[in-house]
């Protein structure tokens, strides 16, 4: 083997991570709907020979793992050192460890000099894959409600696009074909584009090079890894959060994890979590998988690559037939909300190890909205994820209104809605006063999102959690507020479950009002300063700043 020079290392190592971005930027400006547009929910990756993970865009943590968690079925299907140059694999099935439908994976062989080298990938959510309902099904009970099933196959991309029978299968089964085939293309010209700069890499540094470059990257991942765990104490730990239920009064699901520690490996036990469910909030366990593994990934810290490397200290166990490991064909839409729930528990856990290393929780949810109406010339729509506040951690405040940890998605402007959709206006939009839990540090702040109802005949698809459950707090704060969707109609409000189809007709309003994170410490202890500053800034109310926080008469007076 060639000795790897340092240098060496560091420039191909950073061409990996810079064309793994490169993929993602020309993915999000081909892309044709907004949800991957704006929102940014897609990822790529670069990956080497055996489709082991090297480098990932940092996007969507939740698409962490996702393109290796599917790589075991297309080896036990296919020898993947069988395969063409023009040929590549394609899968969106959860239950071969995808992700949920509207989730299309995509891999490309990478060929150098007749040699297969390496794999590039891609993953980007689909506004819509057919289905029951335009927007998410809330009321599926099995998957085939929730849209086209693909299962991992090989495809060849001159005989099975453009014309060929995969893409005008697609075409004919979902009800806006040039906005999915749009983002399809989107995310195969970001694989393409990836193949040719690794090519120009393997041209440019010689195969061997490129190959010990991404081995070392993945053991340098393995090592900063251990190093994080082994800097944790050795025990066991025990961490729970609760989802929704079905509807505002239902029963609520936990999901539980209990977390061994020893040395610099981690054993995470998920198999006490409850059973799965009939509606679509069930987690494919590679979702499981890929929020636990983002939680580890925190904790290592941002110098760290996400790769093959990063999976190795880690076991996940869970249990068939529960909540987080369910039964084909158990519906999964809403998969995120359980995967969240297992990002917090995981977390919770962690931080009774290391309290001092850990935040609050946050609003932890993807607060998916959806709106949808049929013209006679099809069907017209957007979707757009919604944030909250972060958790307050041991040395700052958390943050208001960002992407929570399973997610990079981006905030869809008002204006970006409103020029391309006439069905609907944003009359609202301002952070909630007192939503972050008070503490020592305060939990970041949630907001509201009020939308007017222009024209009969839309249909609102909502999927979010926190509506029944707060973020919890850590040492003493206190938690977040809860979240909430509101239908407005006739000036008669009524509150909807977090996962809901709601059918609208002009002039309703549908308010959107999203939690705050958990606040750490506690409150009385807080810089008497800082409290100040959010009374004046209309972060926390007169109310609060006094009976929670202490501030006296003579203080209040001052503001």
């Amino acid at each position: 083997m060639t000795q790897l020079d340092p240098a060496d290392f560091n420039v191909v190592t950073g061409t990996f991570k810079s064309i793994a971005a490169e993929m993602g930027d020309i993915m999000l400006r081909a892309a044709y709907s907004s949800i991957v547009r704006e929102a940014k929910d897609c990822s790529t990756c670069v990956m080497d020979a055996d489709m082991r993970t090297v480098a990932q865009a940092e996007m969507i943590p939740i698409h962490m793992n996702s393109l290796a968690a599917a790589v075991p079925y297309v080896k036990d299907k296919y020898d993947i050192k069988q395969v063409k140059p023009t040929e590549a694999f394609v899968t969106n099935n959860p239950y071969e460890n995808g992700q949920h439908l509207n989730d299309i994976i995509f891999m490309l062989p990478v060929f150098f000099e007749d040699k297969l080298v390496a794999f590039t990938g891609s993953v980007c959510h689909h506004l819509e894959l057919g289905g029951a309902v335009a927007g998410s099904n809330a009321n599926a009970t099995d998957l085939y409600q929730e849209g086209i099933i693909i299962p991992t196959m090989r495809i060849d991309l001159e005989r099975d696009l453009g014309d060929g029978p995969v893409e005008q299968f697609l075409r004919a089964n979902v009800r806006m074909p040039d906005t999915i085939i749009g983002d399809f293309h989107a995310q195969i010209s970001a694989v393409l584009r990836g193949r040719q700069l690794l090519q120009e890499q393997f041209a440019r540094y010689g195969v061997e090079l490129v190959h010990i470059c991404m081995a070392e990257m993945q053991d340098y991942s393995e090592r900063m890894l251990r190093a994080a765990i082994a800097n944790l104490p050795d025990g066991e730990y025990f961490g729970e959060d609760q989802l929704d239920g079905q509807t505002l009064d239902s029963a609520q699901s936990m999901i539980r994890a209990r977390v061994v520690i020893e040395g610099d490996e981690a054993f995470v036990d998920m198999t006490a979590s409850d059973d799965q469910v009939t509606w679509p909030i069930n987690a494919p366990v590679a979702s499981t998988h890929s929020a636990v593994l983002t939680v580890f990934g925190l904790l290592a810290g941002p110098g760290v690559p996400t790769n093959d490397g990063t999976y190795r200290p880690i076991k996940i166990e869970t249990r068939k037939g529960s909540i987080l490991d369910p039964h084909h064909p158990a519906p999964v839409r809403g998969r995120m909300s359980s995967a969240y729930r297992t990002a917090s528990a995981v977390k919770r856990a962690l931080a009774n190890a290391a309290p001092d290393r850990f935040s609050a929780a946050g609003n932890d949810t993807t607060n998916a909205i959806t709106m949808s109406r049929k013209l006679e010339r099809g069907y017209e729509m957007f979707a757009e994820i919604l944030m909250g506040g972060n958790g307050a951690g041991p040395e700052n405040d958390g943050a208001e209104v960002v992407a929570q940890m399973l997610s990079n998605t981006g905030n869809t402007p008002v204006e970006a809605i409103e020029m391309d959709h006439d069905f609907v206006r944003i009359s609202g939009y301002g952070l909630i006063q007192d939503s972050g839990g008070a503490g020592v540090r305060r939990g970041g702040l949630g907001f509201r999102r009020v939308y007017d109802i222009l024209e009969d005949g839309i249909l609102i698809s909502t999927n979010g959690d926190r509506h029944n459950t707060p973020p919890w707090s850590l040492a003493g704060g206190r938690e977040g507020n809860l979240s909430a969707y509101i239908l407005v109609r006739d000036g008669v409000e009524r509150r909807v479950p977090a996962a809901s189809n709601i059918e609208c007709r002009k002039g309703d309003r549908f308010i959107v009002e999203i939690s705050g994170g958990g606040g750490y410490g506690d409150p009385s202890a807080r810089n008497r300063a800082l409290v100040q500053d959010d009374l004046r800034c209309g972060r926390i109310s007169a109310e609060s700043a006094s009976s929670v926080y202490g501030l006296d008469q003579q203080e209040l007076a001052a503001e």
